[in-house]
C-alpha cells in the first residue's frame, strides 16, 4: 500500500473529468503529507511511465494524469484519461500500458536492454 492511495481514491471517487486540487488539500490526503520537495520542484509533478516516482503511480493508477501545475499559487490540476470505473473500491485501476511501456517498465526491473524483450499474447 502506498502513502498515495487516500489520492488515489478521492480522484477515483471525482465525477468530472477534471479536477484542481491546492498542494494542501492533497497534503491532508496522503498519508504523512507531502514531502518539501512537492512544494519545490515541478518535476516532483510529473507524469511518468518508468516506473518511478510512487506519487505519480498514485493518480495514474485511477486513470488521471497531471496537467497544470502552478508552484507559487501550489495548486495542480489533475485530468482523467481513463474512463471512470465505477468498481473501483480498494484495488486501483492501472492505466493500461503499450507494448513499448512494457518493455521499457520490464527493461528497467531487470536491468537488461529493451530490445532484448519479447512478449508474446496467446490467446
Amino acid at each position: 500500500m502506498s502513502k498515495y492511495d487516500p489520492l488515489a481514491r478521492y480522484l477515483a471517487e471525482v465525477d468530472e473529468d477534471s479536477v484542481t486540487l491546492s498542494f494542501g488539500k492533497i497534503n491532508e490526503l496522503v498519508s504523512g503529507g507531502l514531502p518539501q520537495s512537492a512544494y519545490d520542484h515541478r518535476p516532483w509533478w510529473a507524469n511518468r511511465n518508468d516506473g518511478y516516482g510512487s506519487q505519480n503511480q498514485g493518480w495514474q493508477s485511477v486513470g488521471w494524469e497531471s496537467s497544470e501545475v502552478d508552484m507559487e499559487k501550489e495548486r495542480v490540476t489533475f485530468n482523467r484519461v481513463v474512463k471512470k470505473r465505477a468498481d473501483f473500491k480498494d484495488v486501483p485501476f492501472i492505466k493500461p500500458l503499450s507494448i513499448e511501456e512494457a518493455k521499457q517498465g520490464l527493461a528497467l526491473m531487470f536491468k537488461v536492454d529493451p530490445t532484448s524483450i519479447d512478449i508474446i499474447i496467446k490467446g
